[in-house]
């Protein structure tokens, strides 16, 4: 058996815990800190890791140089640190490739694709001794840890304490807060844990479920070299307001040739879609009528659903992820949405920070949304252009302004600025509320019937609070309502 010295110990021990920390966390950066032995100081995340990883790349070519690194070298506590430490190496050493490989899936959409390296990190297992089940599983887990880490850095970017909260937050959705069991337990499992987001219009929450349902587990097949199926096709999603009433079961669930007139052909819906390593997406679940509701309670809770017009029934194996902008506690307290669906919902339930909350956490959060942001319209926008929008919002945009459609909101903001070199601030409710002004146009003359519509939408809306209710009193179909909602001019 392979003995290692105390230091030696020591240094993979913390390496192995170093497995079990969440990156995007304060206790994470501390431990990095401790194993490199220095003092905390102004260094980010990256640059860390870096040094972190010329350090194992010297302690782990050290014990190739000896006599190779083989697990069953070592027994007890030792195996087990040795085992993390190795698999933490491991994963740094293919990140990049990784990466790559995210990349080119992404590129082939559903269509299956070789990982390019397969051939050498299968033998690297090999000669550390790992069977074949261990290696596919371990592979498959690297290779998740990856793609989680990147798309919640590329979905949830700022530097405010809310947004280091989320991103530690959706982390541990995705691994628990626990990882040892997790990889013990629960990695093919996750399909029991749902996920409620909330928060504001324009917050990001489409963007978050996404970067959670493409980060699921799925297992790798050794003799293939690919994994089972592509993270494009592990996530599928459905904004119910985009829906009438009568074509939203169908979209759900699916039905049979004959349903209704129009029903041509058999149609998968939405759970018939997802594969028993996906996630679905139900946006803006707090606007559903009650008939829908008790159908999702049903799949949901039962894990099965019958297309409209047939009696068969078929299994749903995958997460739920939902979403609303809606105040839940209040649709409770009024007998909108059934409690028996919510508390089928919120295995866990986050709520994304608005803009101003984000703003007022860190001022100069507002300079590094410009900058993401502004790269959206202009590939490699220069430090001046960025100044110069960021000045425009601060001289015109009152600094307690609410922001009421969030990021959505400055992102045309700049866009505006863009286009005009201003942007004019004007609460949807003086809009709403200011006599006549409601039919004047802020440069002089009067306001079109588009913008007319949608000034009555949003006042209908900030009075009924849903979708459904402004369509009722309107007169129009519920997507034509949520259309003229989310407009931005």
């Amino acid at each position: 058996m392979n003995k290692l010295n105390a230091e030696k110990n020591r240094f993979f021990a913390q390496i192995a815990g170093l497995a079990f920390l969440n990156p995007f966390s304060i206790e994470r950066e501390q431990a990095d800190w401790q194993v490199l032995n220095l003092t905390p100081e102004a260094m980010n995340f990256a640059d860390r890791l870096a040094l972190i990883e010329d350090k194992l790349e010297v302690e782990f070519q050290e014990l190739e140089r000896q006599r190779g690194f083989n697990i069953g070298d070592y027994q007890g506590k030792t195996q087990e640190n040795m085992r993390l430490a190795w698999l933490f190496y491991v994963f740094h050493s293919y990140r990049q490739p990784f990466n790559e490989h995210i990349k080119a899936q992404q590129q082939a959409g559903e269509k299956l694709i070789e990982l390019a390296f397969a051939r050498t990190i299968i033998s690297q297992f090999e000669q550390a001794g790992f069977m074949p089940p261990e290696t596919a599983h371990y592979i498959a887990l690297l290779f998740q840890v990856q793609r989680a880490f990147s798309f919640i850095d590329a979905a949830v970017s700022g530097d405010c304490p809310a947004i280091y909260e989320l991103r530690m937050r959706l982390w541990n959705n995705i691994f628990t807060f626990n990882p040892a069991w997790y990889l013990n337990h629960l990695f093919e499992r996750m399909e029991d844990f749902s996920l409620l987001l909330l928060g504001e219009t324009g917050t990001g929450k489409s963007l978050v479920a996404k970067a959670v349902g493409c980060s699921g587990y799925i297992p790798f097949d050794l003799a293939t070299r690919r994994f089972v199926e592509s993270f494009t096709a592990s996530f599928r999603a459905i904004n119910l307001s985009e829906y009438s009433t009568s074509l939203l079961e169908s979209e759900l669930f699916g039905h049979k040739k004959g349903a209704f007139t129009g029903a041509i052909d058999n149609h998968p819906g939405l759970f018939a879609k997802c594969s028993r390593h996906g996630s679905v997406f139900i946006d803006e679940i707090g606007d559903v009528d009650m008939p829908i509701q008790v159908k999702l309670l049903n799949v949901i809770q039962d894990r099965v659903y019958s297309p409209v017009g047939s009696h068969e029934q078929h299994r749903f194996e995958g997460r739920v992820i939902s979403a609303t902008n809606r105040p839940i506690a209040e649709l409770l307290a009024q007998g909108l949405f059934r409690a028996d669906l919510y508390y089928r919902l919120c295995s866990d339930v986050i709520t994304l920070p608005s803009l101003q909350q984000r703003i007022r956490e860190n001022p100069n959060e507002l300079h590094s949304l410009i900058a993401r942001l502004l790269s959206r319209v202009i590939q490699t926008p220069d430090e001046d252009l960025l100044n110069r929008i960021e000045s425009k919002i601060r001289a015109t945009v009152p600094p307690d302004y609410h922001w009421p459609g969030n990021v959505r909101e400055l992102e045309q903001c700049i866009r505006r600025i863009c286009l005009t070199g201003n942007y004019q601030v004007k609460p949807l409710a003086a809009v709403c509320n200011d006599g006549f002004a409601l039919y004047r146009a802020d440069e002089g003359g009067y306001l079109p019937a588009q913008q007319l519509m949608q000034n009555y939408c949003r006042f209908l809306y900030a009075e009924l609070g849903g979708f459904e209710a402004v369509a009722r009193v309107a007169g129009l179909d519920r997507r034509t309502v949520k259309k003229y909602i989310d407009w931005d001019g």
